[in-house]
This record gives structure tokens, C-alpha cells and sequence, in this order.
């Protein structure tokens, strides 16, 4: 780390002093041209601080004391942030006109130009190197120029990130900064940072949450990405939820599963995968657990018809969602409902159809019958009983059939 402190917070009106002045800063300078390391420390001797110390009377009248205060304020040095560093490691605490021309000087080139970054920009990270035990200095846009961030504005950010089960605070997530492996995994967020309305510093947390708004409004085109929605609370006609902890978002009831949801109140707290259905500018986003699910619905189908090629007896226990006078609809699980239609159920359940005895929630052992163009056929009967069920159920429908004409012709 380099620092480059002022020989001479200023420069005297004064013919006397600033020939004084400039005679000792040449040869500081010079003795610098030959001892200086850019990698270690640097040490000045401050002319100003010295000769303040001075009794008042001895001070010349016109010498220009606001360019000394601006660099010295009598407990600590100020960094001069208008000279642009090669490495966010250099701290340049000189104050005069010269110190950038110095400063390339003793770094062997002259240092890039910062891009000039505008109020709430979104910018990307790809460095963060500690500054001090509040502070860190984020390297962004591929290494263009480097930006503040002040770590007690961040704790949101942190809190997204744990390790050993922990989430980070100030000091853990320095301390983490430290360790190249776990650095790695830190700027593998891929990162931003919305630059506030000092240019000069931006915030993590309103960058992520920035990023994350702007991708979920082309994902109302896109449909290629889910989120992680936590359900706050219920309304009328749906749910409030939260997402990646974030942008809050509206979920109709109708979105809210596969099926029919009956009891809202025992979905809040739960956390699901959704997708960006729409955006309101009323409500705001409107986000779908349906349409993830129906996004899903062909990679899990296809994984069961693999495992149905190993065991085509395997037996699923699934709960009524719904009764027509064709079968009972059965969710398997969260992605999966397939109706047992009535030619495929054993005599119980046909008997419990005909008395409209199945009621929602109830529970069944179902085996899978078939799955065609995303759509699953279900059977309560072994594959070993299920053709002489079909044949029996064909000749139960042929005899009712015969027995409505038989009453139509009376």
C-alpha cells in the first residue's frame, strides 16, 4: 500500500514562505526520486504542521491557512480523492496541484482515468479489498475506477450471506475479504452497487436490490428464471410476498398452486419457488407459483418415466383435489396431479363416486396408469388387476347406457 503524504498542505502567498516552501518540497521530492518503494509506507515530514506550531505572531498574515486545514484538520490526514490511484490499496494525502503528477511519477505510469459515474448508476464488482474495520473499496466495471463502501449501511447485504451457518457482520465479512477462497465466493454473486448521490460511494444492498427488480421486469417477456418468494400475508384474492427477501410482489390466489388452494392461512410463512407473471403499475409485480410448477411439470415427468421403466408398480399416496363424474383428480405431490378416471378405479372407489362420497383431502394409494402429453393417468388398481377393472367398468357403462334408453323409450 502506498501513501503519499503532503510535504506542504499548501503553497504561502507569501514571496518569503513559498520560496521556503518550494526549496524544502524540491528536495523532499528529490530524495523521494531515489529511496522510494511504492509497495511499503511513505513518511513525510509536514513543513506546515511544524511551523504552525509557531507563536501566532510569527505567522505571515496572507498565508493561505484553508488549503492547510483542507489536509489537516489536527488529528488526521484527509485522502485526496480527485487524484486517481492505480491500486484502491494507495492512499494519496497530498493536497497540492502536482500531487497526481507525483504520483504517476513514483508509480512508474500514469494512473487510468475514472469513468465518470452518475447518481444511482448500477455498477458491477469485481473486487473488494478492506480499507478499514468500516470501510471497503469496491473495484468496479472490469477494474475502471474504484468506489466506496461504507459497511454500516450494508448489514441487509450481509445478512444474506452465511458461513459455518452464521451470517456475516462487519467484522466476519472483512475478515472473509482475507480469505482468498472465501473472497472468491463472495464476488461469485456477482455482484453490484447502486452509486448514491455522492458519486463517490455506493451501496451493495441497493444494487442487489436494483438487479433484481430490473431482471425481474424482463422476466415478465423472458420465462426463464424463478425466485424464491416467502408469503407474508394473505389479501383479498391472494398473497403478499417477498422476494429473494427483497421486492415485494402480489400472488393471486389462482397462481398460488397447481390446484385449488382452500386454505390461504396455512400457506403464510412458507417459501416457493415463483415466476414473473406480470407487472402492475397499480399492485406492482405479479408473480405465479402455477406457472412454475406447469415450467417444471415435463423435467419431473420425464424423471418419472425413468423410474417407472424400473417398477411400473410404484405406489404414490396422494390427496383429492377435486371430483367430477369422469374421476378424481389426486395431487402426488406439489408438481404432479393426474386423475384417476372412473374405467381405472377399483369397485370401493367407483361405489364412492356414485354416492359422491369423495371429498377433497381425502387420502388414496394410487399407482401411475400412464403419462401422455403431460398429463398423468392414475389407477388405484395394480397393473396386474387393471385390465379385468377396465373390462368390468366397459360393461358396467355399456349396461347403464342400456338402461337410459330402455327408460327414454318408455
Amino acid at each position: 500500500m502506498a501513501r503519499f503524504y503532503n510535504s506542504g498542505a499548501a503553497v504561502a502567498k507569501h514571496p518569503e514562505w513559498e520560496k521556503k516552501t518550494k526549496e524544502r518540497l524540491l528536495e523532499l521530492r528529490e530524495k523521494d526520486a531515489k529511496t522510494i518503494k511504492v509497495t511499503e509506507p511513505i513518511i513525510r515530514t509536514n513543513l506546515i504542521t511544524r511551523w504552525s506550531r509557531r507563536p501566532e505572531q510569527e505567522k505571515p498574515e496572507d498565508f493561505d491557512w484553508s488549503m492547510y486545514e483542507d489536509g489537516w484538520n489536527g488529528r488526521s490526514l484527509k485522502i485526496n480523492k480527485n487524484v486517481v490511484v492505480n491500486n484502491p490499496k494507495d492512499k494519496v494525502y497530498c493536497h497540492e496541484a502536482y500531487a497526481q503528477e507525483v504520483y504517476d511519477k513514483l508509480c512508474g505510469g500514469k494512473a487510468p482515468v475514472s469513468k465518470e459515474l452518475t447518481k444511482n448508476a448500477l455498477v458491477n464488482i469485481t473486487d473488494l479489498e478492506p480499507v478499514n474495520e468500516n470501510t471497503v473499496m469496491a473495484t468496479i466495471n472490469n477494474g475502471e475506477t474504484n468506489i466506496i463502501i461504507d459497511l454500516d449501511k450494508e448489514q441487509k447485504f450481509m445478512n444474506t450471506i452465511a458461513v459455518g451457518g452464521q451470517t456475516l457482520n462487519k467484522a466476519s465479512f472483512i475478515e472473509c475479504l482475507g480469505v482468498p477462497q472465501l473472497k472468491q465466493q463472495i464476488l461469485g454473486m456477482d455482484l453490484y452497487a447502486k452509486v448514491g448521490t455522492d458519486t463517490e460511494k455506493a451501496s451493495i444492498w441497493d444494487g442487489y436490490v436494483a438487479k433484481i427488480t430490473q431482471e425481474m421486469a424482463d422476466q415478465v417477456t423472458a420465462n426463464n428464471k424463478a425466485y424464491i418468494a416467502t408469503i407474508l400475508s394473505t389479501n383479498k384474492g391472494g398473497f403478499v410476498v417477498e422476494i429473494m427477501g427483497v421486492v415485494k410482489a402480489f400472488m393471486p390466489g389462482s397462481m398460488a398452486a397447481k390446484n385449488r388452494v382452500t386454505d390461504y392461512e396455512s400457506m403464510v410463512g412458507q417459501s416457493l419457488e415463483v415466476m414473473v407473471e406480470s407487472y402492475d403499475k397499480n399492485i406492482g409485480f405479479v408473480v405465479s407459483r402455477k406457472k412454475y410448477l406447469n415450467t417444471i411439470l415435463p423435467i419431473k415427468l420425464k424423471e418419472l418415466a425413468k423410474q417407472l421403466k424400473k417398477n411400473q408398480d410404484m405406489v404414490f399416496t396422494g390427496h383429492v383435489t377435486d371430483y367430477t363424474p369422469y374421476g378424481v383428480f389426486v395431487e402426488i405431490d406439489e408438481f404432479i396431479t393426474g386423475m384417476m378416471h372412473k374405467s381405472l378405479v377399483s369397485d370401493e372407489t367407483r361405489e364412492a363416486m356414485r354416492n359422491n362420497a369423495i371429498k377433497p383431502g381425502d387420502e388414496y394409494k394410487v399407482y401411475i396408469h400412464k403419462i401422455e402429453n403431460n398429463r398423468v393417468i392414475l389407477s388405484d388398481v395394480p397393473s396386474s388387476e387393471r385390465d379385468a377393472v377396465i373390462a368390468r367398468r366397459e360393461a358396467e357403462d355399456e349396461a347403464e347406457k342400456a338402461q337410459q334408453k330402455k327408460e327414454e323409450n318408455k
